[in-house]
């Protein structure tokens, strides 16, 4: 009976000492920069992210359209910035919009022949005259972003320099975009123009113009024109996106409520 005795204390004795011999090997572990073993829980992986939902098939969201004319010759930013508010139920008119828009008033300096020789720069604010068509140019996408912002706080979206299919996800949210383009809604090689602003010099064509992109489908982008009012316009889409990324790929929209 002893014998047993002792031989389990002994094996009670070895049992505590390799339980002490473990935790001491794991604290000088920890204290030499050496971790411990790892659990499966700290290996599990990230949860992958969610991938984009298809896009739909066709768009097409109702917005009235607007006509620039006659008070804003210049003015097809604030119409379509107009417009877009109004669809997402926020109706301010082009006229109060032309007011609140920054200004660079830089003046506008002809040399022999009319050539501009130094102006604005529509990265700055609105350039030249919003109602005289011979005196003004327009703004881009900064300063509309800008004041987007300020009228609805945290809602502006700039989609500048995204993927054709950024814009199309947009507009399946029900919102439309905002694009820079040119009167022809293709790609063009008129009235380019280069001129030197306070911040340097200034490459565009005369041509520019924005218009509210309300749909599209696998054969056009449909727009609100503000040059002649027209909603809806139907414009084949390689000619659409040409004229866009000749203007750098500006595009602004709002968050969906």
């Amino acid at each position: 009976m002893k014998r047993r005795r002792r031989r389990v204390g002994r094996w009670l004795v070895a049992i505590v000492l390799f339980v002490a011999l473990g935790v001491v090997a794991v604290r000088l572990g920890i204290e030499n920069g050496t971790p411990p073993l790892a659990t499966k829980h700290q290996h599990t992986p990230p949860p992958a992210a969610k991938a984009d939902p298809p896009l739909l098939a066709s768009v097409n969201i109702k917005v009235p359209g607007q006509n620039q004319h006659p008070q804003l010759a210049n003015g097809c930013e604030m119409t379509s910035l107009s417009m877009l508010l109004t669809a997402v139920g926020h109706p301010m008119s082009k006229m109060t919009l032309a007011g609140m828009i920054a200004k660079d008033p830089t003046p506008l300096v002809r040399g022999p022949g009319g050539k501009i020789i130094s102006w604005g720069n529509p990265n700055v604010g609105f350039v030249g005259s919003e109602s005289v068509y011979s005196d003004g140019f327009g703004v881009y996408h900064h300063p509309v972003y800008e004041l987007l912002n300020r009228i609805l706080p945290g809602r502006a979206v700039d989609l500048t320099g995204q993927s054709v299919s950024a814009i199309e996800r947009q507009l399946d949210r029900g919102v439309p975009v905002m694009i820079w383009v040119n009167t022809t809604l293709a790609p063009t090689n008129l009235f380019w123009v280069t001129w030197q602003t306070p911040e340097g010099p200034f490459t565009t064509t005369l041509d520019e113009h924005v218009v509210l992109v309300v749909g599209y489908d696998s054969r056009y982008f449909y727009i609100n024109n503000p040059l002649t009012g027209q909603a809806d316009q139907p414009v084949p889409r390689a000619n659409l996106i040409g004229a866009w990324r000749q203007l750098g790929e500006q595009a602004i929209s709002v968050k969906p409520d």
